[in-house]
């Protein structure tokens, strides 16, 4: 009898890099592995027994690099009476670095893999969920929308939901130079201090008005010390943004938790993130 496979459980996935030159295999995870363990020991034979092969075997994988493409990764020296040594070349050592970075972006792809609410299409996206962080309170991701462009600013509009748009104002400069353009990807900073609230009962007294970003949602958490307070605001499930309001204007407003909330701030205090 055959058993029906748990949808729930997290697939245990792993990815192998290989590069190759002209069809031919050039690097994989064992010869890197091998560059580094001659790295650290400054011996090729030593180096074998570090990384848990042949010295045949780290000789020609050593020689099949070397001779693949224009800049050896290996410079080695004949025995003597003081013994050889290799060393890894400038090239070499960036491949190493380069793996490593490899390492590094397919485990967040993976990552991505297992979790439903990961833009699998988009590099940033992945980046900005399990890797990028910055000392802003809030980071959010989105694709710009509309770009309007003004005599010394634009005004870039972004959606991080189907229902949440925000308004950065930044110099028409930094719009070129981060080739900003509609259904680019982009990651948003704002700041916890950036950011005020309002409730829905105090609309009346025109405290949104100031604001050219309003973004409604739950308040979900509250933490409080002697001068001001976290307040956390869920406009979806996956996705919140923080305030850091002052306790006066917390006891104005009378909040409550599970109450609908705005979130707001000016859209000068935007910073907009890309990729090319």
């Amino acid at each position: 009898m055959s058993k029906t496979p748990n949808k729930n459980k997290t697939m245990n996935l792993t990815a192998i890099a290989t590069l190759q030159i002209d069809n031919k295999m050039f690097a994989n995870p064992r010869r890197i592995a091998l560059l580094k363990a001659i790295d650290a020991t400054g011996s090729i034979s030593q180096g074998a027994k570090l990384a848990d092969i042949s010295y045949k075997a780290a000789f020609d994988a050593i020689k099949d690099m070397n001779s693949c493409h224009q800049q050896p990764l290996v410079n080695s020296e004949k025995g003597g009476k003081g013994g050889g040594g290799a060393t890894l070349t400038r090239f070499g050592q960036r491949l190493i670095q380069m793996y490593d970075l490899l390492d590094k972006i397919q485990d967040m792809g993976l990552q991505a893999l297992n979790d439903d609410n990961a833009p699998l299409d988009s590099l940033l996206g992945i980046m900005s969920r399990f890797s990028l962080q910055t000392s802003a309170r809030n980071q959010l991701f989105g694709h710009i929308t509309t770009i309007a462009t003004h005599n010394l600013h634009d005004i870039v509009t972004i959606a991080i939901t189907e229902h949440h748009h925000i308004q950065a104002t930044i110099t028409h400069g930094s719009t070129m130079r981060l080739h900003l353009k509609p259904n680019k990807d982009v990651v948003i900073l704002i700041k916890g201090p950036a950011i005020t609230v309002c409730s829905e009962e105090n609309l009346i007294h025109g405290k949104r008005d100031r604001f050219d970003n309003q973004l409604l949602g739950t308040l979900t958490a509250m933490k409080q010390d002697r001068q001001s307070t976290e307040i956390t605001i869920s406009l979806t499930d996956e996705i919140s943004i923080c305030a850091f309001v002052d306790n006066q204007d917390v006891m104005d407003e009378t909040l409550r938790l599970g109450m609908p909330i705005y979130a707001l701030f000016h859209s000068t205090q935007v910073i907009v993130a890309s990729m090319y």
